[in-house]
């Protein structure tokens, strides 16, 4: 038919299938298809967006809900960390405490030995003293009879000299009468 013009009217009927629905243009059933395809991918694209809106907000919660938690678990290490050096600094405080008061007891327990020490000494020196200020007295008393010894010495040394000036006298005066007496006419 070649050439030839086709009338509309000339044209069948819509062709019918074996049930008797009509048929549809092959063209008319690709178009639905690819509208219902393109439809399908534009419902699967929002459905992509929206669940990778709220996975970008679960995500976000997660995070925040992340960085809360990991806060607070450097608050408690914080805490922890604090409450041990907050042990630490009282066992040093009561170290210092104890050694103070072991200090003080060791002072008073020197002072006490010092006193005992002392008074031990000095009962240990009271008997010495006594002998030595007996010693000195002796040494005085003896020095006081030698020097009364001395001095009866030197008396009697001083008489003896005495009577020797008076006996030489006393010569000497015979003597100068013996003289005078031999030698008169």
């Amino acid at each position: 038919m070649a050439g030839r013009l086709v009338d509309r009217n000339d044209l069948p009927g819509p062709g019918v299938d074996a049930a008797g629905r009509p048929v549809i243009d092959p063209t008319e059933n690709v178009k639905s298809l690819t509208e219902a395809a393109v439809r399908r991918l534009d419902d699967l694209a929002n459905m992509r967006t929206h669940y990778s809106d709220r996975l970008e907000a679960q995500r976000s919660i997660f995070e925040s809900r992340l960085r809360e938690a990991d806060r607070e678990l450097r608050k408690a290490e914080s805490d922890r960390i604090d409450a041990i050096r907050a042990v630490d600094v009282g066992a040093v405080q009561r170290a210092a405490e104890v050694s103070a008061a072991q200090a003080e007891a060791l002072r008073n327990t020197v002072a006490a030995a010092a006193a005992a020490a002392a008074t031990a000494l000095g009962a240990a020196l009271d008997p010495i003293q006594k002998d030595i200020a007996d010693l000195r007295r002796a040494q005085y008393e003896a020095q006081g009879q030698k020097a009364q010894v001395v001095e009866t010495r030197a008396s009697a040394g001083s008489v003896y000299g005495l009577i020797g000036a008076v006996g030489g006298l006393i010569l000497l005066a015979i003597a100068v009468v013996g003289f005078v007496i031999t030698n008169s006419p």
